[in-house]
């Protein structure tokens, strides 16, 4: 009897231990909870994460402003001379396709190629810094030599530039498919798009 009565205390000795050693693997497994890892933008030397984005209060596009003092007629003909060779604007029974209006905004339908899609442009200015990558909304960022900061979103279906000029000119451009995004940023980048210089 003593023999059977010293075999379970051994089991019943072993079981807490290896329960012990479960509890504790657990608890170091809640301690040591792996962090995500960081999303590198390429050209971005600061990189805002997504999980900091819930922790932090940027508003950098609450930092820009409609230019004041512009023509936008000479702007909106600035933005069809922007547009690829072989573009056609359809027409809007609505309002004037590609046409800046008071908020410094265009919008309308382009086709090329075959294609169809709307495009949309926005101009403002600001007196901030370009500011860090949001992870999640920018894909990458090239900066130009004369200090012009290029972020781009490249989407299935939509794609967006986004041109950042020394001259506080800022020029929001997306369009769907019908246009790559070379050809985009080419209309971002276009000289009679900045704004700032007209302030």
């Amino acid at each position: 009897m003593a023999s059977e009565r010293g075999s379970k205390s051994a089991w019943s000795t072993a079981a807490v231990v290896v329960g012990i050693v479960a509890v504790g693997i657990v608890v170091a497994g809640l301690l040591d909870d792996p962090q995500p890892d960081a999303v590198a933008i390429p050209g971005c030397d600061e990189v805002i994460q997504p999980e900091d984005m819930q922790r932090i209060n940027y508003a950098f596009v609450g930092d820009d402003s409609a230019p004041t003092g512009f023509d936008a007629t000479t702007m909106s003909d600035a933005l069809i001379q922007a547009l690829p060779a072989g573009t056609t604007v359809n027409p809007d029974p609505m309002f004037p396709p590609l046409t800046f209006d008071v908020d410094a905004t265009a919008h309308g339908t382009i086709s090329l190629g075959g294609a169809a899609g709307d495009l949309t442009v926005m101009l403002s200015t600001s007196d901030q810094p370009v500011g860090p990558c949001f992870a999640g909304y920018v894909d990458e960022r090239r900066t130009l030599g004369d200090g012009t900061a290029v972020d781009t979103t490249f989407g299935e279906t939509k794609s967006r530039v986004r041109v950042y000029a020394p001259d506080g000119s800022r020029v929001d451009a997306s369009a769907d498919s019908v246009l790559t995004v070379q050809q985009l940023t080419d209309i971002a980048m276009a000289p009679g798009l900045r704004a700032g210089q007209r302030n």
